[in-house]
């Protein structure tokens, strides 16, 4: 089968009903720009570990690279699962180029601290008081309703993700199973949402859009000479500083919904200058000792 067809009349109706509308469009983008170019007009079997190797060569951003091949592989594997390959060339070594991590611009605990207080009164409070508290996704932040938040037990649930799609908001389930979950709210948090909360309920972005909620915050903290990192670094401040409190890492990747505490220790555990110093010490004392 012809690599252009089989994603016309099967890969691409069977993303449609499996993926999130967000992650079908990054399917559509990759496969438009950079797969069908190459490889549209092969058959399925003449797509070699040789004939990627050269493709991914001629990207210029390894990011793109890396996303595309991520298409192309879901590609063959599926025909595999599908009877139309018989070749599994994606268990293969394909070189794929080399990126540079990415290193969030991350807020301290007393930056955390100015922050809220700076958006003491703002109508997105309640808002920025769950992002930056309990290590949600962007997502999961603008998702919450009002009638989520037990301020009784004091805890919220993460039950859904609103998403903004090629100029549409999407209402998504969880990222995991463990996204689904139920988290404490300091007590801070639950006095100062006892005082926020409306009697009529609703999100706690009221009717504004994801970008319109990014574009207030973002002005917010400039207009105030606030601490300011994009939205979803909220996220992994709030992970790197619990980390460095103390907070045991199996804890926080619950709190985070990580499927895997791989993925919270790669991502989050970043130690900072102190404690390397700390390190330097205890290795020190034990050498000279």
């Amino acid at each position: 089968m012809i690599l252009k067809d089989y994603w016309t009349t099967r890969f691409h109706p069977y993303c449609a009903q499996a993926l999130r509308e967000s992650t079908l469009v990054g399917y559509e983008s990759a496969w438009r720009r950079h797969i069908r170019p190459t490889f549209g007009d092969m058959e399925l079997s003449a797509v070699t570990v040789e004939a990627v190797d050269a493709w991914l060569a001629a990207f210029d951003k390894p990011g793109a690279a890396r996303k595309a091949w991520a298409v192309l592989r879901a590609m063959l594997r599926r025909a595999i699962r599908w009877g139309l390959l018989d070749e599994d060339i994606t268990r293969r070594d394909i070189r794929l180029p080399q990126r540079r991590r990415y290193e969030p611009t991350l807020l301290t605990v007393r930056q955390t601290r100015q922050l809220l207080r700076g958006f003491y009164g703002h109508e997105l409070e309640a808002w920025l008081i769950c992002a930056a508290t309990c290590g949600l996704r962007t997502e999961e932040g603008y998702g919450l309703t009002w009638t989520d938040i037990d301020l009784r037990r004091g805890v919220l649930h993460v039950e859904r993700g609103l998403q903004w799609v090629k100029g549409h908001e999407a209402v998504v389930e969880p990222k995991t199973e463990l996204s689904r979950r139920t988290l404490p709210l300091p007590r801070f948090a639950v006095k100062r949402l006892r005082e926020l909360k409306p009697k009529t309920g609703g999100r706690l972005i009221s009717e504004r859009t994801p970008p319109q909620v990014a574009r207030a915050y973002t002005s917010w903290c400039k207009r105030h000479n606030l601490p300011h990192v994009p939205a979803r670094n909220l996220r992994h401040s709030w992970a790197t500083n619990a980390l460095h409190a103390g907070a045991d890492i199996a804890v926080v990747s619950r709190m985070l919904g990580h499927s895997d505490i791989k993925t919270t220790a790669a991502y989050y555990l970043k130690p900072d200058i102190t404690a390397l110093r700390d390190a330097q010490r205890l290795y020190e004392r034990a050498l000279i000792d």
